[in-house]
C-alpha cells in the first residue's frame, strides 16, 4: 500500500473562529481519538493519521484539503456543539468525495437531543458516548465488507433508544503513541509552581464521574458515564514513567476528577512515590474531596497544580444544580480545600461560571466574594450555556438552550439565568479584572513564578493576556 493511502483517519475539528477570543487557551489531546487511533492501528497494521484542527487556526476547506490529501475510505471524526458547522461542513466535502464519515464525540449528542441542519447530508454513522473501543471495531466490520446501510441502521436505532456507548475495558485499550512535538504543542499556558515546564504528557486514568450535576456537559468531560471504570495503578504509572522517558516534564492527569475515589487516588499517589516518579503533575477535582489526607498525598506524590471545580460561591446555586445537597458545607469545603492547597505548596485554578440557571446578580456577587476569600493561584471564569447534552435540558425554556453555533467566551444569544444577558459577557470582565489585576495577586504570582517569565515565550504572550483583562474597561 502506498504510504499515501490510508484506510482510515481520525480527525478532531475546531471552530473556524481564529484563536476565539484572546482569552488563553489550554490546548489538550484528544485522548479518546489517541486511543481510537491506537486501536486501529493494532487492528489493521498500518499507520493511521490523527490531524488535529485545534492546533493552528482552522479553516474548514483547508482541512478538507489536508485529509483528501491521505486517500482515506473512512473518517472518524470528533466535534463538539461549538463547532457543529464546521464539523458538518467538513464531513460533507468528505462524504461528497467518497469518504465514509463516523461521527464521535459531543456532537453525537447534541444531534440526538436537538439535530442540527444539513447533519444526515454529512454522517454516514454516528457513535453516542465514548468511542474509544467501539470506534475502531465499527471501522474494522466497514472496512471487512459489512453493508454500509446495515451499519448506518445499526448506529440510527441506538441513536433513537437513547443509548450511550462506554469503555468497559479501559485496561484492555492499546495505549496512544506521542508523537515528539506533541508534548510542547498541548503545554499547559500558564506558570506552576517550581521549575518551568513546557513539555506536558497526559494521561487518563478512568472513565465516568459519578457526581449527580445537573448544569455538566461533554465538553468540559472527558468521558460521559457514571460509572467509575479504572485502570490498574500500576498500569498508570508504567504509563507515566514512559512519557518521561519520551521527553516530558510534566504530568497532566485528565480525568473528571483524580481525587473522587479516596482509596483509590491514595494508592495511586503512594505508587508514584513508591516508583520514584519525580515529574510534577496537574489533575482536576472538587472541594469536597479536597480532605487534609487526599491533598498531604497529592503534595507528597509531585502535586503542582489542582483544578478545582467550585462553579459557584451561591449555597442556594449549587443545591438547585445538584452538586450537592449542603450548599452552606460546598462554601466550607471550598474556603478548606484552597487553604490545604496553599499550605501544601499546590497551585490552583478556581473553574466558576456566571450565567448558569436560576443564577441571580446576587449569587454571581457571591461567587466573586468567594473568588476573593480563597486565593487562587488562577481564576477561570466562563460564561454557562445549556448544551443538549446536559441533564436540566429537558427542564429549560426553549430561549434558554444554547445551539449549535455559540460558544462558551463569545457574547451569548441564550441565556437561562436571571441575569440580563447583556451583562453576561461584562460581568465575565469585572471577575477577571478584578482578581487578576489586584496588586495582591500580581504580587503574590510574580514570587511564585517569576522564573517562569524570563523566557522570550512568556513575554511575548503577556500583553495579549493583559489587553485581555483590559478590554472594555
Amino acid at each position: 500500500m502506498s504510504a499515501h493511502v490510508h484506510p482510515v483517519v481520525v480527525l478532531r475539528v475546531d471552530r473556524e473562529a481564529g484563536r476565539h477570543t484572546g482569552h488563553p487557551r489550554h490546548l489538550h489531546p484528544a485522548l479518546d481519538l489517541k486511543y481510537i487511533q491506537a486501536g486501529l492501528e493494532c487492528a489493521l497494521g498500518v499507520a493511521v493519521p490523527l490531524l488535529d484542527g485545534w492546533l493552528s487556526e482552522f479553516s474548514a476547506d483547508a482541512f478538507v484539503t489536508r485529509v483528501l490529501a491521505l486517500r482515506p475510505r473512512c473518517a472518524v471524526i470528533r466535534g463538539v456543539t461549538w463547532c457543529l458547522d464546521e464539523s458538518v461542513r467538513v464531513a460533507a466535502a468528505l462524504r461528497a468525495a467518497g469518504v465514509v464519515t463516523i461521527a464521535v464525540g459531543q456532537q453525537v449528542q447534541h444531534l440526538a437531543r436537538a439535530g442540527f441542519a444539513g447533519w444526515h447530508a454529512a454522517y454516514d454513522l454516528a457513535i453516542p458516548g465514548e468511542p474509544e473501543e467501539e470506534a475502531p471495531r465499527l471501522v474494522q466490520r466497514l472496512l471487512a465488507g459489512e453493508p454500509l446501510a446495515t451499519l448506518r441502521r445499526e448506529c440510527q436505532q441506538r441513536i433513537a433508544a437513547g443509548e450511550t456507548v462506554l469503555v468497559s475495558a479501559p485496561d484492555a485499550l492499546p495505549q496512544g503513541r506521542v508523537e515528539p512535538d506533541e508534548l510542547r504543542a498541548y503545554a499547559f499556558p500558564f506558570p506552576v509552581r517550581g521549575r518551568p515546564v513546557s513539555r506536558w504528557g497526559y494521561v487518563l486514568t478512568a472513565w465516568g464521574c459519578p457526581r449527580p450535576c445537573r448544569h455538566c456537559t461533554a465538553i468540559v468531560r472527558k468521558s460521559v458515564g457514571r460509572d467509575l471504570r479504572v485502570r490498574e495503578v500500576s498500569a498508570v504509572v508504567d504509563e507515566v514513567l514512559a512519557l518521561q522517558a519520551a521527553g516530558a516534564q510534566a504530568i497532566a492527569f485528565e480525568d473528571d476528577s483524580l481525587l473522587v475515589h479516596r482509596g483509590r487516588f491514595l494508592q495511586l499517589a503512594d505508587e508514584l512515590v513508591r516508583r520514584d516518579v519525580r515529574l510534577p503533575w496537574m489533575a482536576n477535582a472538587r472541594p469536597d474531596e479536597l480532605d487534609a489526607e487526599r491533598v498531604a498525598a497529592a503534595a507528597a506524590a509531585g502535586a503542582v497544580l489542582l483544578k478545582v471545580g467550585v462553579d459557584s460561591g451561591s449555597a442556594r446555586l449549587i443545591e438547585h444544580l445538584g452538586k450537592t445537597a449542603d450548599g452552606p458545607g460546598w462554601i466550607a469545603a471550598t474556603e478548606t480545600a484552597f487553604d490545604l492547597l496553599d499550605r501544601s505548596g499546590i497551585g490552583s485554578v478556581a473553574l466558576f461560571m456566571v450565567g448558569m440557571p436560576d443564577e441571580t446578580l446576587a449569587d454571581a456577587a457571591a461567587t466573586l466574594a468567594l473568588a476573593r476569600r480563597i486565593r487562587p493561584d488562577y481564576l477561570q471564569m466562563q460564561i454557562y450555556r445549556a448544551y443538549p447534552d446536559v441533564p436540566l435540558w429537558s427542564q429549560l425554556p426553549e430561549g434558554a438552550r444554547a445551539r449549535g453555533a455559540e460558544y462558551h467566551y463569545l457574547a451569548p444569544t441564550s441565556n437561562c439565568s436571571r441575569i440580563p444577558a447583556s451583562e453576561l459577557l461584562s460581568l465575565q470582565r469585572r471577575f477577571y479584572r478584578s482578581f487578576y489585576l489586584r496588586p495582591a495577586f500580581v504580587g503574590r504570582h510574580l514570587a511564585r513564578h517569576w522564573r517562569h517569565y524570563l523566557s522570550a515565550d512568556a513575554l511575548a504572550r503577556a500583553p495579549a493576556a493583559l489587553a485581555y483583562l483590559l478590554r472594555g474597561a
